[in-house]
């Protein structure tokens, strides 16, 4: 690891620690695994219904396996469903979530 993969990293982990929340990500293959991640329940607006999506920052290796689209993530008993899924190439992920009804 590059010393700016490593600053970067060592950001991510500081971020998701200071500003995270224990969520429940539940992969659609099986599983489940507690993590550490940054929840905003309301990030932007989208054109199509339902109109409103949310977004997780989280850190890829903190993840049993790597996610994709349809996984599912549990937050303060609102179940969300992975959409989109933006990777860096520094170890975490920005996924975009759309609540579950």
């Amino acid at each position: 690891m590059s010393g700016w993969e490593a600053a970067v990293s060592g950001l991510n982990a500081a971020v998701v620690k200071t500003f995270g929340r224990e969520v429940l990500y539940l992969p659609e293959a099986g599983g489940q695994a507690t993590v550490r991640a940054v929840f905003q329940a309301v990030r932007e607006v989208e054109d199509a219904s339902p109109g409103v999506y949310a977004v997780l920052f989280v850190r890829l290796a903190d993840l049993t396996t790597a996610p994709v689209r349809g996984d599912e993530v549990e937050i303060g008993g609102t179940r969300y469903k992975v959409f989109d899924i933006e990777a860096d190439a520094e170890g975490a992920a920005v996924l975009r979530l759309r609540q579950v009804s």
